[in-house]
């Protein structure tokens, strides 16, 4: 799950689904993840409260859900 602080509007959230799919580095992994599908959720629920607490002072209402595939 990525929030999408900036709003689902942005050029790489449209790349981002137009792909089906990005590659994404974390923690100096790189990881592939795919089936992306915006998510409007104004409760967060896809986050832990610490981070729920911060985009709902940002209003981050808006998330990106990826999935690895299965190898």
């Amino acid at each position: 799950v990525v929030a999408l602080t900036y709003g689902p509007d942005t050029d790489w959230v449209r790349n981002v689904v137009a792909a089906h799919g990005c590659d994404l580095e974390t923690r100096g992994r790189v990881e592939h993840l795919v089936s992306p599908e915006v998510v409007h959720d104004p409760r967060r629920r896809a986050v832990g409260w610490p981070v729920r607490q911060v985009l709902r002072l940002i209003g981050a209402n808006d998330f990106l859900h990826l999935i690895k595939p299965v190898s």
